[in-house]
C-alpha cells in the first residue's frame, strides 16, 4: 500500500535548506519518491496525507538512553529495590514514551541482567511499542568502577576479553565499557580515568573482530584521551575534554556524544528534589566544563551524535528534543542539532542505510511540526504526528 505525504516542507536530516511543498511518496514504509510542486502522482490506488504546510523532519535518533530506569531522584535506590517485573513495565512504559516524542531508533547502554536484550525482540516483532533498539547488555567496567553495581567487573586484559565475549555471546549489539568514574556511582572521581589503554584496547579488539561498535562512558581528560588511542568509535559525555583531546578525536574520527541533558537535570533539581548530595556535587564540578567541551568539540570539528542519558535523575524518557534545545544554546545551530540528531547519529551507530535521513530507499520514519524548528527549535518537544515506518504512532 503507498501513502503519499503531500504539501510538506521538508527538513531531509542532511543540513540541505528546506524543501517547501513537497511530497513525499511511501511504500510499505520506505520513501519511494520525493517530489516538489506536485501532487501525488500515484497510479494506483493510495493514501493521500495533505500536511498542509507542516514541517516534516526524520525521526530522532537518541544514541545513549537507559530504557530500565525510570529518572528517579535517587535511580540507584530505586533500582537497587526493584525487581525483574518492575524493570520490565518500567522499560516498556519508557520505550512507548520515547516512540511518541518521536524518537526512532535508541542505543541502550547498560541494561539490567540482559533484560534489554530479551526486550529487543518483542520491539521487532510488534508486540511492544517503541523505537527499534540496539542493547549493550551489562556495561563492562572495572572492580569498583563506575557502574559496578549494574554491570560486569573486569580487571586487566584477560578478564576484559572475557566480559566483553560475555556480551557478544549474549546478543549485544554494541558493547560499552567504563573510561572514567561517573557522577551517579558513589565514591568514584569523575576526573580520574578508569580502565588503562590496554583494557580499553583489548574490548575494541573483540568488539571490532565481531562487527560491532564500542562506545565508553568517559568524563576525564586523561581517559577521553586513553579511550581514542584503544580505538573507541564513540565517548559519552566527554565532560572534561582539552585541546589535545579534541584534536586526538577529530584526527581519530572518535564521536562525541555529550548528553548535556543529564548534569543540567541534576543541577537544575539538586538536593531539593531528592538527588543524593554526592551526585549533585559531581554534576556542578562538571556542568560548565561540559558547556566548554562541547564547544572545543565543535571547533576542531569532532563528530557529534545526540544522546541524553535519558533515564538518570529527572532525565525523562521522550524528552531527546530538550537535548537540542540545550545544543543549540551551547552554540549550535538549529539546523546543526537536527542533523547531529538524525544523520550523524545514524552513522555511529551504523543504521545510516535505512534511518537519519528522509531519502529515497530509507523508512519514512518523519516527525511533523506545527513550526519551522529552524526558527523555534523548541517546537520538536512537541511533535504533531510522528509516523514509524509509514505508520501513525
Amino acid at each position: 500500500m503507498k501513502t503519499c505525504f503531500t504539501n510538506v516542507n521538508l527538513i531531509d536530516g542532511t543540513g540541505k535548506e528546506i524543501l517547501k511543498g513537497a511530497t513525499l511518496t511511501t511504500e510499505n514504509g520506505v520513501i519511494e519518491e520525493i517530489g516538489v510542486g506536485k501532487s501525488c502522482t500515484c497510479t494506483e490506488e493510495c493514501t493521500i496525507v495533505d500536511l498542509e504546510n507542516k514541517y516534516v523532519m526524520p525521526g530522532m535518533i537518541d544514541s545513549h538512553v537507559h530504557v530500565f530506569m525510570d529518572s528517579d531522584a535517587d535511580m540507584m535506590r530505586k533500582m537497587a529495590g526493584s525487581n525483574e517485573v518492575d524493570f520490565i513495565v518500567t522499560a516498556i512504559t519508557n520505550l512507548e514514551k520515547q516512540l511518541k516524542s518521536g524518537v526512532v531508533f535508541i542505543r541502550d547502554v547498560g541494561g539490567i541482567n540482559h533484560y534489554d536484550i530479551k526486550l529487543r525482540k518483542y520491539l521487532q516483532n510488534g508486540t511492544v511499542k517503541g523505537p527499534d533498539m540496539y542493547c549493550a547488555g551489562k556495561i563492562v567496567t572495572m572492580t569498583g568502577g563506575h557502574g559496578h553495581m549494574l554491570g560486569r567487573e573486569a580487571d586487566g586484559v584477560d578478564e576484559v576479553r572475557k566480559a566483553v565475549r560475555e556480551q557478544l555471546k549474549a546478543g549485544a549489539d554494541v558493547i560499552k565499557v567504563i573510561s572514567s568514574g561517573g557522577v551517579m556511582t558513589p565514591g568514584v572521581d569523575v576526573n580520574a580515568y578508569q580502565f588503562n589503554v590496554d583494557e580499553l584496547t583489548v574490548a575494541v579488539e573483540e568488539a571490532h573482530k565481531a562487527g560491532r561498535k564500542v562506545c565508553t562512558h568517559c568524563h576525564s581528560t586523561q581517559g577521553i584521551k586513553n579511550s581514542v588511542l584503544a580505538g573507541i568509535d564513540s565517548v559519552e559525555h566527554t565532560t572534561i575534554l582539552d585541546k589535545e583531546g579534541a584534536e586526538m578525536m577529530a584526527a581519530a574520527g572518535t564521536y562525541m556524544v555529550p548528553t548535556l541533558v543529564a548534569p543540567h537535570f541534576i543541577v537544575v533539581n539538586g538536593e531539593a528534589g531528592g538527588i543524593p548530595k554526592y551526585a549533585v556535587d559531581k554534576a556542578r564540578e562538571v556542568a560548565d566544563k561540559h558547556i566548554v567541551s562541547f564547544n572545543l568539540a565543535m571547533e576542531h570539528k569532532v563528530n557529534i551524535a545526540m544522546g541524553t542519558d535519558a533515564g538518570t535523575p529527572f532525565n525523562m524518557h521522550g524528552n531527546s528534543a530538550y537535548e537540542l534545545l540545550l545544543m543549540t544554546k551551547a552554540g549550535m545551530s538549529p539546523m546543526e542539532a537536527i542533523v547531529t540528531s538524525t544523520k550523524n547519529s545514524s552513522e555511529l551507530i551504523g543504521v545510516d542505510r535505512q534511518y537519519g535521513t528522509l531519502e529515497v530507499g530509507k523508512f519514512a520514519n518523519l516527525i511533523v511540526l506545527d513550526e519551522n524548528p529552524l526558527e523555534n527549535i523548541e517546537t520538536i518537544q512537541k511533535p504533531l504526528a510522528v509516523y514509524k515506518k509509514g505508520n501513525l504512532v
